[in-house]
């Protein structure tokens, strides 16, 4: 392999790399035109809680809207456990000012 060969080969990769990365670049900036959802969060469905049973299997808590639902989860399969009314988001009480 010659000089040219070799700068030729490193041309031809930095090329198709530009496309890719340029391509990445124009589906996130405009990917929602088309119908594409980049980085929308939901903001009523979230993990709660989950613990380890094993190293394949997990105890989950997920919380969607105003209820929990427990769910296992497997390689061979996810199972809904049980649901409950999602309890009331816990607020703290403000201490209260010393008196003078």
């Amino acid at each position: 392999m010659d000089f040219f060969s070799a700068i030729k080969a490193i041309a031809a990769l930095a090329f198709v790399l530009g496309l890719l990365l340029g391509g990445t670049w124009l589906l996130r900036k405009y990917g929602s035109r088309i119908g594409l959802k980049t980085g929308a969060v939901s903001q009523d469905l979230r993990v709660v809680e989950w613990r380890s049973l094993d190293m394949r299997r997990k105890l989950v808590v997920v919380r969607w809207g105003d209820t929990e639902h427990l769910l296992s989860t497997a390689p061979s399969g996810d199972l809904l456990i049980a649901s409950r009314d999602a309890p009331a988001p816990f607020k703290p009480i403000a201490p209260d000012e010393p008196k003078q």
